[in-house]
């Protein structure tokens, strides 16, 4: 039995919001949201904000979206209209967005006015769902989906427009779907550091894997592997713009069989995980394309968000230990921050079974 053919019982909110520049830092401008009940009901939200000490529109969001200036000094501050959102939003409500842009930034901002931020959650992108759903790498914009869905907007890089869009998009891929299919409770943690010299480069990984529950973790592996990679000098030249050629020395890293052997398996093994590595996959991804192994796209986390603070994440280094003494750490260090990664799963909806309001 297909997922869409349940009676769906949650409520979902389509988010949109437009936002400008004040004194450095990005404030929300604009709120349109799009509100889709269980009997198949659509309620709508639409709310110009006048951030703190506003003066001006910058031109370029003005020629983006439409929206002047006038608009947003006549328009109330944020707490007040987020206390009408908050107040239409009640319910069994999973929040829906397009990238990751509008949670960070209306996190930021409930953060800045100190407003709770529990009714937001939990929230999906919905832009990562379909990206994992279509195992594709490159982001599609929300116009890209609209194109493929023939989705028509009266106007785009409007909140409420974007977010009826996003609602249409949502419908017609089955988002709901996918959202139910995409649910874990597993998670792999993926640590690499890498130490480079003139003769080669010391690497480290470490794979744990995992599951998260309600209210604890519980551990299921963790291997380690340590590979001294050679290193091969090599003349490489450059074209000057005068049509000169420069050579310049470089040093290239030769993949080990071994280690290519430990990711090979470590991307087999990722199907229906959480991924978790301490900043991102930029440093991993130069190694796995070194041995020829290709990540899966797989929902994400990173250290960096889940703990917020450095010398949190900065305690998950090795510095200087053994793989066994490091093995230790990780695994108390995972118990210590186990209710962190249980709020994350949570707030994203990943948690398999009913919705849990954080």
């Amino acid at each position: 039995m297909k997922v869409d053919s349940f009676v769906r019982k949650e409520t979902y909110i389509f988010l949109d919001i437009e936002a400008d520049v004040v004194r450095g830092k990005q404030h929300i401008i604009e709120i349109g949201a799009v509100k889709w009940l269980p009997n198949d009901r659509v309620e709508f939200f639409s709310e110009f904000i006048q951030p703190y000490k506003f003066k001006k529109l910058n031109n370029r969001i003005h020629e983006l979206t439409g929206i002047h200036t006038e608009d947003l000094l006549s328009a109330p501050p944020f707490k007040q209209v987020i206390k009408r959102f908050k107040e239409w939003t009640q319910g069994n409500t999973i929040f829906v967005t397009f990238g990751e842009f509008d949670r960070k930034l209306l996190e930021e901002e409930l953060l800045r006015n100190r407003i709770k931020r529990r009714f937001i959650y939990p929230i999906v992108d919905f832009q990562q769902k379909y990206m994992i759903d279509n195992q594709i790498k490159v982001q599609p914009s929300l116009s890209d989906l609209m194109a493929k869905f023939d989705v028509v907007a009266a106007t785009q890089h409007r909140a409420l427009d974007d977010a009826i869009s996003l609602f249409q998009i949502f419908k017609a891929a089955d988002g709901h779907g996918m959202i139910e299919k995409q649910k874990t409770n597993q998670f792999a943690l993926l640590l690499n550091e890498s130490h480079h010299g003139e003769n080669g480069a010391e690497v480290y990984f470490t794979y744990v894997t995992g599951e998260v529950f309600p209210s604890d973790i519980k551990i299921h592996s963790m291997d380690s592997i340590h590979q001294s990679l050679s290193c091969i000098k090599k003349e490489r030249e450059e074209v000057q713009e005068d049509g000169s050629i420069i050579k310049t020395e470089c040093h290239e890293i030769l993949p080990s069989e071994e280690l290519a052997k430990f990711l090979r398996s470590i991307v087999n093994d990722l199907d229906r995980k959480v991924l978790i590595t301490r900043s991102g996959l930029r440093q991993i991804s130069r190694l796995s394309r070194l041995h020829q192994c290709v990540f899966p796209k797989t929902e994400v986390m990173t250290l960096q968000n889940l703990l917020m603070e450095p010398d949190a994440v900065n305690q998950f280094t090795m510095n200087g230990q053994t793989l066994d003494t490091y093995e230790r750490k990780i695994y108390k260090l995972l118990f210590k921050y186990k209710y962190k990664l249980i709020k994350e799963f949570k707030r994203r909806n990943l948690i398999t079974g009913q919705v849990v309001k954080v």
